[in-house]
C-alpha cells in the first residue's frame, strides 16, 4: 500500500513538472508544493520595501496613539526571578523534535524531516546548545533572523490595497523559541 501511494505521489509531481515546462512561475509553485510550503499569492503588485514601509508606519501609528496616554503607575512588588535553568535532557529534545511539524524554510540549515531522521545523532548536540544558550543568554545570530511574508488577510480581498495584508511569521529557527515556551517561567523546568 505504501509503495502504491509513493508511486502515485511521484507520478503526480512528475506530471506537474511536465505541465509547467517553460513556465518558471508554475515550476516554482510546483516546487513549493512538493516541499510542502504553503501557497502564496505571487501576483501582488507590491515590493518588499512597500510592505516594510507599510508595516513600519502601522507600528509607528500605534506608538503615536499610545504616546498621549498617561503612564500607568505600576506598584512595585517582589516577584520571583528566573536565576537558572534545569539542563535540557536528550530525551526531552528528541520528544520535542519528534512532535514538531514538518515545516522548513530557507533559513533552516537542514529540512525538518532530515533532523527528525537523524534525531539520535543530533539530540545530544541540540540539548547542549539549548542548555548553554539558555544559561548564558547567548544565542547564535542565525536564530535571531526571520522571514516575514505578507499574506492576504482572507480570500477575495483586493491585491492592490496594502491594508488587506498581514505579516506571516513562519516557524523558521523557532526551536529555541518553542523550547523557551516549554519552560515554566517560575521553576525553570520543562512542562506544558
Amino acid at each position: 500500500m505504501r509503495s502504491l501511494y509513493a508511486d502515485k505521489h511521484n507520478r503526480y509531481w512528475r506530471n506537474e513538472i511536465r505541465v509547467n515546462k517553460g513556465n518558471t512561475r508554475g515550476l516554482w509553485r510546483t516546487l513549493h508544493g512538493a516541499l510542502g510550503d504553503s501557497a502564496r499569492d505571487d501576483d501582488s503588485p507590491f515590493r518588499a520595501d512597500d510592505f516594510a514601509k507599510y508595516f513600519k508606519d502601522r507600528v509607528d501609528s500605534v506608538g503615536a496613539s499610545a504616546a498621549a496616554t498617561p503612564l500607568y503607575d505600576v506598584p512595585r512588588r517582589v516577584t520571583l526571578s528566573l536565576a537558572d535553568f534545569t539542563a535540557v535532557t536528550v530525551d526531552e529534545v528528541a520528544k520535542l523534535i519528534s512532535s514538531a511539524p514538518n515545516k522548513t524554510c530557507q533559513l533552516d540549515i537542514a529540512p525538518t524531516w532530515l533532523v527528525k531522521d537523524m534525531i539520535g545523532l543530533l539530540s545530544p548536540f541540540i540539548a547542549l546548545l539549548i542548555s548553554k544558550s539558555l544559561t548564558t543568554g547567548c544565542f547564535p545570530g542565525e536564530f535571531k533572523e526571520a522571514i516575514v511574508r505578507p499574506l492576504l488577510k482572507r480570500d477575495g480581498l483586493v491585491l492592490t490595497d496594502l491594508k488587506n495584508y498581514t505579516g506571516q511569521f513562519p516557524t523558521c529557527h523557532s526551536f529555541l523559541s518553542y523550547w523557551r515556551g516549554w519552560f515554566n517561567s517560575s521553576s525553570g523546568t520543562p512542562g506544558r
